[in-house]
């Protein structure tokens, strides 16, 4: 039996997860509206829909929910398969999804890194940013070898390997650009994906 229909995104502005699940639903024509609803405001669904209370979260139109990003891209694809980003073959499905756990991985990173600065200065534990910071530069660095403007990362189609990239490494862009500096292709190849509308509709905002 088919799944319930996507009916609502439940996400915040600047995640990169979000964007992600956003990005994948505006070039499969999927009609998702958004919430905005940061975790811990008031009058927020997430901590009820979500028990670990992390966006995005996605509403069927069963009022099910489905968590987290990496699921919904999966529930999206099911959804409407056509077109197809996530690889049937079985070899460019793995390397797709290495992209978005690489992707996922520089996020996470950058997600903690971007936390330990909002600590004041007297309590942040240098130790621990640095080593978040090192894996930011390590998956930016596998990144740079590889990507070259005007090509998608698998199959020479966008998959989802693109759609995950461009959200983990814009992110690092909005919350650590002096991060993202420094690795030439990489920023070239954000701007080429750029100029897709997906991408241009869901920038987060600066």
């Amino acid at each position: 039996p088919m799944l319930p229909a996507p009916a609502l995104l439940i996400l915040t502005p600047t995640s990169p997860y979000a964007r992600k699940c956003l990005m994948m639903a505006l070039e499969k024509g999927i009609d998702l509206p958004t919430s905005f609803e940061p975790p811990n405001a008031p009058g927020s669904r997430v901590r009820t829909l979500n028990p670990l209370g992390k966006i995005p979260t996605l509403l069927l139109a069963n009022d099910e929910a489905v968590y987290d990003s990496r699921v919904i891209v999966e529930v999206l694809e099911m959804a409407q398969p056509n077109p197809a980003l996530i690889p049937a073959d079985a070899r460019e499905r793995m390397e797709a999804l290495r992209w978005q756990a690489l992707a996922d991985g520089i996020a996470d990173a950058m997600v903690a890194v971007f936390m330990e600065n909002q600590r004041p200065e007297d309590k942040r534990h240098e130790p621990a940013r640095e080593h978040q910071r090192s894996k930011v530069l390590a998956g930016l660095g596998v990144a740079e070898k590889v990507v070259q403007a005007g090509q998608f990362l698998v199959g020479n189609r966008l998959t989802l390997a693109d759609l995950a990239l461009v959200a983990g490494a814009g992110y690092v862009g909005l919350r650590g650009a002096e991060l993202l500096s420094g690795h030439p292709n990489l920023e070239k190849w954000l701007a080429w994906m750029g100029e897709r509308a997906s991408v241009a509709r869901t920038a987060p905002p600066k």
